[in-house]
C-alpha cells in the first residue's frame, strides 16, 4: 500500500472518528436535558437527627390556533396551503419563585399596653389552612406512611418522618403554605421539573435542606414521585396491606385551638405564656368588677 492510499484511508477513519463523536455529544445533551434528578440521601449526624425530633392553578393553556389562511382571490387557481402543525414542545421547568413571599411572621396585638403574640402549633396551622392544602396533606401523608417502617411524629413545629432514626422527610407550614422537607441536596434538582428551595443555611433543617412547597395540585403529584425517587434510593418499598387513612383536620379558630393547647398567647418581651384559662378569669374578673 503507498502513501497516498494510506493517507486516504487515515482521512477516512478520522472522518468517521468525528461524526459519531458528534452523533454521541448530541445523544449525550439530549438525554441530560431529561434526565431524572440525581437523588443523593443526606444523612445527618446521628446526634442532629435525635435533636430534630393555594388552589389548584390551571395548566398552561395550549398555544393559540394556527389563524387560517384567507381565501385567496376569484381569479387565483393557486391552492390554500393548509397551516402545518407544529409539534408540543416539551414542558419547561416550573419557573424559580420568590424567596420571601411566604415567610412566617410574628403577628402582634395590642392588648392595653401589652404586645400580644400567638404562637401556633403545626397542627393548629394546618387547621387553619385551605381545603386543598389539608386534601393535599393528608394524600401526602398517606403516601409515606405506606412505605414500611416509615415512623411519624408530630412536634410543636413540624411532623417528622422517620425509618430507624434516619430522617426522611418532614411537613412545616410556613404562612399559608404546606411544604415538605427531603434529605436531599437541593443541587440534585438543578435544571429539573421540580423547583425545591435550599433551606440547609438553616440549622434546624441541616438533615433535610431541600423545601418543596405544595401550592398546586401537581405539586402534589411531584412530591409524590420525589418521595418515591428518595425511597428507591434507600431501597424501601411500599406495604401492599396499608390502607390509607383520613388525616384532615377541620378548622377551628384561634379560641378553640387555645382551649385545646395548641396555640399559646405570648407577651412580647417575656417568657411567660399564658394559657387560656388565665384570658378567661382577667375577662370574668374585668365583668364583675364593671357590674359593682
Amino acid at each position: 500500500m503507498d502513501n497516498k492510499t494510506l493517507l486516504l484511508v487515515l482521512i477516512v477513519v478520522l472522518v468517521v472518528f468525528i461524526v459519531l463523536l458528534a452523533v454521541l455529544g448530541i445523544v449525550f445533551i439530549v438525554a441530560l436535558r431529561k434526565r431524572r434528578p440525581v437523588i443523593k440521601v443526606v444523612m445527618a449526624p446521628q446526634a442532629m437527627q435525635d435533636v430534630h425530633a393555594e388552589d389548584d392553578e390551571p395548566e398552561e393553556a395550549p398555544a393559540p390556533a394556527v389563524a387560517p389562511v384567507a381565501a385567496p382571490a376569484a381569479e387565483t387557481t393557486e391552492p390554500v396551503q393548509q397551516p402545518v402543525a407544529q409539534p408540543k414542545p416539551a414542558p419547561e421547568p416550573e419557573p424559580e419563585e420568590e424567596e420571601d413571599d411566604d415567610e412566617e411572621v410574628t403577628e402582634y396585638v395590642t392588648e392595653g399596653s401589652e404586645r400580644v403574640s400567638y404562637n401556633r402549633s403545626l397542627t393548629a396551622k394546618i387547621a387553619q389552612l385551605s381545603n386543598k392544602s389539608k386534601e393535599w396533606y393528608s394524600q401526602l401523608k398517606n403516601e409515606m406512611l405506606s412505605y414500611n417502617k416509615v415512623k411519624v411524629r408530630m412536634s410543636w413545629k413540624r411532623e417528622t418522618f422517620r425509618i430507624g432514626r434516619m430522617t426522611v422527610a418532614k411537613f412545616m407550614v410556613r404562612g399559608k403554605t404546606l411544604s415538605m422537607l427531603f434529605p436531599v441536596e437541593p443541587a440534585s434538582y438543578a435544571g429539573t421539573k421540580f423547583s425545591v428551595r435550599d433551606v440547609s443555611n438553616m440549622s434546624s433543617m441541616a438533615d433535610t435542606p431541600t423545601m418543596y412547597r405544595i401550592r398546586k395540585e401537581r405539586r402534589c403529584k411531584f412530591a409524590k414521585e420525589m418521595i418515591a425517587d428518595i425511597m428507591k434510593e434507600l431501597k424501601v418499598y411500599k406495604n401492599p396491606a396499608y390502607e390509607a387513612q383520613d388525616f384532615f383536620i377541620p378548622y377551628e379558630g384561634d379560641m378553640a385551638l387555645m382551649q385545646r393547647g395548641l396555640v399559646k398567647r405570648v407577651v412580647s418581651g417575656s417568657t411567660k405564656t399564658f394559657k387560656i384559662e388565665e384570658v378567661e378569669k382577667e375577662a370574668a374578673a374585668t365583668d364583675d368588677g364593671d357590674k359593682a
